[in-house]
């Protein structure tokens, strides 16, 4: 089934009075790529939370982070003592106007308070895990529902193709039949005298040099398997993209074979699609 790595889900969940918000975004990328921010008091769940996110997401740039939103109650707060000193030693090294108010910039850091939530209890990180994997569920259901989408973009744009090949196939023999009159009628124009057997091979020689045949076959055969892979349960975008590598020789090698004016333009939007297709295919998973 088609997926975009493509997908936005959010989810909120309340640790005591406190309410969090679970985001989680994504987008393409060649490889599982994660970035995860959360709360000091789930730091000891980073890599359980970044283990379920690659089962689930399996591939692409994915950001979770977890933020707190607003504070509908009290809650204590400390000061971290240590992290302010330290804060303080450090700019005081860096800049000797002893006129700064160091204390102020260092209360302005990351990590300067401590808030009381340092554990949660067994039914709070159940709550929290739930919440996270909600999010990551309807992340999930919004890359499918993006991915049916561009499913049917690239079976409009493979079928345009397929139609296309079958326009070839009907100009094909006449191309060759019609290259064949030309060569004799323009042998016939000179007053020489040659061997008609010998002249007959020289043609079929060169005029195999223009057919293009296996082309075509091999050409059906890829963009069967591609219709075929579009149906497949696990993720297909880099098998896709190796089957357009294939369709595109194959509609190259039609070019430099081509030798016809109809027969080019049809290469042309044969190439046209085909590249469409290729950019649907960098946010398939």
């Amino acid at each position: 089934m088609i997926k975009s790595m493509t997908g936005y889900a959010s989810e909120s969940f309340f640790v005591e009075t406190t309410k969090y918000i679970v985001e989680a975004k994504s987008i393409n990328s060649k490889i599982l790529d994660l970035k995860i921010r959360l709360p000091q008091f789930l730091k000891n769940k980073e890599f359980e939370i970044r283990k379920l996110l690659g089962k689930e997401l399996i591939r692409g740039k994915i950001e979770l982070s977890i933020n707190q939103e607003n504070k509908q109650g009290s809650q204590k707060v400390f000061i971290n003592n240590s992290a302010v000193i330290e804060y303080i030693n450090e700019l005081k090294n860096i800049d000797k106007n002893t006129k700064n108010d160091y204390l102020s910039i260092a209360m302005q850091l990351p990590n300067a308070y401590n808030y009381d939530l340092s554990s949660l209890s067994k039914e709070q990180i159940i709550s929290v895990e739930k919440t996270i994997e909600v999010t990551i569920k309807k992340l999930n259901d919004y890359r499918l529902k993006e991915g049916i989408e561009t499913k049917n973009d690239l079976l409009l744009k493979i079928s345009s193709i397929n139609s296309i090949l079958r326009e070839v196939e009907k100009i094909q023999n006449k191309r060759i039949n019609k290259k064949r009159e030309k060569l004799k009628n323009e042998f016939d124009k000179l007053s020489l005298e040659f061997d008609k057997s010998r002249l007959e091979q020289e043609m079929i020689y060169y005029i195999e040099k223009f057919d293009i045949n296996e082309e075509l076959v091999r050409l059906k055969s890829h963009i069967k398997l591609f219709m075929e892979t579009l149906n497949y349960d696990n993720p297909v975008g880099k098998k896709l993209g190796f089957i357009c590598q294939e369709i595109g020789r194959e509609i190259n090698t039609l070019g430099s074979k081509s030798n016809d004016l109809d027969l080019q333009k049809f290469v042309i939007e044969m190439k046209d699609n085909l590249e469409k297709i290729k950019e649907n295919i960098l946010n398939i998973l």
